[in-house]
Order: structure tokens, then sequence, then C-alpha cells
């Protein structure tokens, strides 16, 4: 079952609940190697009805970027670091810490998707190594449109399957806010929106929410997964990002970076 929220008749956030049989990864993707990706985060999230897994960047050495409605309800996050292996029952030098401390955007609509990042705090300060490294935050307000960006995460692969045992990642193209809303609509296509398509169909999908849109060939995040289309994450529809060129200064004064 999914714990996502279907905002509208058009779009689906993508956040996956457990436990559930039926989990996957990104659509289309390729397994990352170890430290790949050193800014990847893996939260295990848990609600009152139960866990959901988002994905997430480290901002620094005690705080992560995430999406917002992964954090809607949340009363504490199991905060994987350093690791490609969903799960590993040997010591394979992952960084696991429990966060309960939270800050979303206060103007998040779950309506539209818009506003949707938020931060979570750390209870220490980690480490940094070769696998455990923090993104460089985006600066001036470039579109960004036809760049090439590289999303990653744990999440489904097709509609229906089962958890990642590796993350995967997936090469997309920006394309401009009006041609994405010819898929989406206006109301929900906002500045503060960023998308992305693949050219073989690859897509974000459940579970890869929070997670981190980079510029291809660097850690520069540019998005962070939002949405995607609710006929499902396979028919090549373009995935929606929040911009974060609209959200550093916020993202500055939450966490004093």
């Amino acid at each position: 079952m999914f714990a996502s929220t279907v905002l509208i008749a058009s779009l689906v956030a993508l956040t996956a609940a457990f436990p559930s049989a039926d989990q996957g990864r990104i659509v289309n993707g390729q397994t990352a190697t170890l430290g790949q990706f050193p800014y990847q985060v893996l939260l295990r999230i848990q609600f009152a009805q139960g866990q959901a897994l988002c994905g997430g960047s480290l901002l620094s050495d005690q705080w992560v970027l995430t999406a917002g409605h992964c954090t809607d309800g949340a009363t504490s996050f199991e905060v994987t670091l350093g690791a490609v292996d969903y799960d590993s029952e040997t010591d394979d030098g992952r960084v696991v810490l429990t966060a309960t401390e939270y800050y979303r955007h206060e103007k998040y609509n779950p309506l539209f998707a818009t506003n949707d990042v938020a931060v979570v705090k750390l209870p220490k300060p980690v480490e940094f190594n070769d696998r455990v490294q923090p993104v460089e935050l985006p600066t001036g307000s470039d579109s960004y449109a036809d760049l090439k960006v590289v999303v990653s995460g744990w999440g489904l692969q097709k509609n229906g399957g089962k958890v990642a045992d590796k993350l995967q990642y997936a090469p997309l193209t920006v394309i401009t806010n009006n041609e994405c809303s010819k898929t989406y609509s206006p109301l929900v296509i906002k500045k503060t929106t960023l998308c992305a398509k693949g050219d073989h169909k690859e897509s974000p999908c459940n579970g890869d929410s929070g997670g981190p849109l980079v510029l291809e060939g660097g850690k520069i995040q540019v998005g962070v997964v939002s949405f995607g289309h609710a006929s499902g994450c396979e028919l090549g529809y373009p995935g929606a990002f929040a911009r974060l060129t609209s959200f550093v200064d916020w993202i500055k004064k939450k966490t004093g970076l």
C-alpha cells in the first residue's frame, strides 16, 4: 500500500509506506557504487500510523534536506548515511542516527505541493569521509532548462516491486515550466517548481520523495523530489521537484548555514 497523499487528480506525492510487499526503486535507473553519492540520505520515517520511506540529502554535519510532505505528521526519523545497500547485516561503515527535530516550510501546501521542503536536524554532528559528504546549494536564479541532472533514491522501480536492494540513480534533463505545465497544470507548476524527465522514461517514483536532484558531474543540488503523475511512474511523464534556488534563503535561515 502507499501512504502517498493524492494531491490532485494529476499528481501524487512520492512517499512509500511500510510494511509492504510491493516496493521498488527509481524507474529505469542504474545501481550506484559505494561513495558515488556521498550526500544521499535514507530516511525511515515514523508516523502514528506506521512508517514511510523517503530520501534526503546531507546539507552539513548536522542537517538533512528532504521534502515537506515527508515530514507531515512525523514523530521521528531513522537517518542512514554513507550507504548504498538498503539494509546491511554487516558493519559496512554506514552511519545510522535517530532524529526528532525538523522544520517544514511554513507555507507548505499539500494540495498543490508548493514549498515542499523541510530540514531535519541530526542529534549530533557526523564526521565527513569519502562516503559521507554534503551537497552544495545552488546560487543565482538559473532556470537550468536543458541541463543534465541526476536523481537518486531507493524508491519504486515500477508500480509494484520491492524495496531496492541498492541505491539507484537516473539521468534526467531539466525542462521548462511551460513545457511541464502541459503535463500537469499551471496551478501546480509554480516558479518554485523544477521539472525534469528522462530520455528513456527514467523517473523518480514512490519512496524517492525528498531525495536530491543534482547537476550532472558534481554535487550542486538544484531540486528535491516532490511529486509525479498519478497515472504512474513508468509512462515517461516529467518528475516535479522543489526548485532549490527558491529555498536557499529559507534553508540558511533555519539551519544557520
